[in-house]
This record gives C-alpha cells, sequence and structure tokens, in this order.
C-alpha cells in the first residue's frame, strides 16, 4: 500500500483551469454588465488619440495600426469621467467615430468601467457571454478534478 500514489486532493492540475476560467470570467463580465445592465452618458471631449507601435500586419487589411483613443463623459448625476478604447486606424487617423455626445455605457457604481457605444445586445457581447460560459466550463472542470 505504501507504493500506491493518491490522486485528486494532492494534484495541483486543478488549479489552472480554476484560475484561468475565473479570471476569463470577471474580465468578461465587465463589458457585458456595463452594456446590458448600464446606464448611459455622453462623451463630452475627446481627451488623446494616439498610435500604438507599428503595423499590425494584418494579412487582410494592409496599412492597419492600433490607436489609443481617450475621451471624458458625463453621467447621469452631472460627474465627470474618464475613458479610453483601443481601435484600428489607417497610419494617419484612428477613424474612432467617437465624437462628442457619443454614448458611452458604464456602470453607475463604477463608472470607471465603461465602454463607447449604445449597450445593446450585438455581435461583440454575445461573444463576451460565451467566453464567460466557457470559463464557468473551465471552472467547473477544475474543481471536477480536485475531487
Amino acid at each position: 500500500m505504501a507504493g500506491k500514489k493518491r490522486k485528486g486532493k494532492g494534484d495541483g492540475n486543478q488549479i489552472a483551469p480554476i484560475i484561468i476560467g475565473a479570471i476569463m470570467v470577471l474580465c468578461c463580465m465587465i463589458p457585458v454588465s456595463s452594456s446590458l445592465f448600464g446606464q448611459t452618458g455622453y462623451i463630452t471631449e475627446i481627451t488623446s488619440s494616439k498610435r500604438i507601435g507599428g503595423e499590425l500586419g494584418d494579412g487582410n487589411l494592409p496599412n492597419t495600426y492600433q490607436w489609443s483613443v481617450g475621451y471624458t463623459f458625463k453621467t447621469k448625476r452631472g460627474d465627470y469621467h474618464t475613458g479610453s478604447v483601443q481601435i484600428k486606424g489607417d497610419a494617419v487617423s484612428a477613424k474612432s467615430g467617437l465624437r462628442v455626445g457619443s454614448p458611452v455605457r458604464y456602470l453607475a457604481f463604477a463608472p470607471r468601467f465603461n465602454t463607447p457605444g449604445e449597450g445593446r445586445f450585438d455581435g461583440s457581447t454575445i461573444l463576451y457571454v460565451l467566453l464567460i460560459g466557457f470559463g464557468v466550463w473551465m471552472i467547473t472542470l477544475g474543481a471536477r478534478k480536485s475531487q
């Protein structure tokens, strides 16, 4: 009996799926919750527009660059908060479509978690919901390995 190895709680390989799943769920909850359950504010100022690094080298989209666009928006309570978004643009401009008056969705209890847009159930929200489901599946997989 001394030669038998106990499986289950002594393994350590169940921790990785649980941690990865939890990070995935937490990171995807912010855009989903602000999009579906958040409030709408409006951009009052575009504060910055910076190109990040060199050409992305997308095979389908030549001359594509990553841009960071910063903005200030006003909440329903009258507070002002800042946000930023990374988008693709060309070598000269971000072409973000963000302008003064564009909507921003934010969480009422934490306006620093915000995202530009109308806040509807669109393709990106569906993708985040699928990633949340995958994260929950990974947590379940890790929990089953530990038993």
